[in-house]
């Protein structure tokens, strides 16, 4: 079975590879504990894994539970947090039939008990409208345009998200005074 890394990913995975074997052959330091630095950007690459994992888990999930056929395109942010297992908070990117749309989904993983649970899964956007309207007759610029708009759409629903969330704090705050 072939494991498939994001380009980014395989770059910075090839780098550190690289990097590692340089200090080890030639016996140069960069001034601290290289293997730390292996570590760090291995632990980086395993977090991307897993939060691919875990976004590719919630689309067959919703697939699976509303006959949708979705398919994953990319994870376009990922949180994590640790709790029995691990929390995954999502913002990924799936197309039906051809159109590309954004969603929120949580995943909760405890990796020792073979378990995973979609916590969250919803529509947050339609990723191509913007880009669409968006787009320059120049692809390079289009591209960036399309890219902004997207990350706008994202910073609007957490923005969204955190008014919710503290609306129902303080509610509950004063509901117990």
């Amino acid at each position: 079975m072939t494991m498939m890394m994001p380009r980014g990913a395989a770059v910075l995975f090839a780098a550190a590879l690289l990097a590692a074997s340089a200090a080890a052959v030639s016996g140069f330091h960069l001034g601290g504990d290289e293997s730390g630095l292996v570590r760090g950007v291995l632990a980086a690459l395993r977090e991307r894994a897993e939060a691919e994992d875990a976004a590719r888990f919630a689309v067959a999930h919703h697939n699976k539970n509303q006959g949708a056929a979705l398919e994953f395109t990319r994870v376009l942010k990922s949180k994590r947090q640790v709790v029995t297992g691990t929390l995954h908070d999502l913002i990924l990117e799936a197309a039906d039939a051809g159109k590309k749309s954004l969603y929120r989904a949580k995943v909760w993983v405890k990796p020792w008990e073979d378990f995973k649970s979609v916590v969250e899964f919803r529509l947050i956007g339609d990723s191509e409208s913007e880009s669409e309207s968006s787009v320059a007759s120049d692809v390079s610029s289009g591209q960036a345009i399309a890219k902004l708009s997207l990350e706008a759409d994202i910073v609007q629903e957490e923005a969204r998200l955190h008014t919710i969330e503290n609306d129902g704090l303080s509610g509950d705050f004063t509901s117990s005074s």
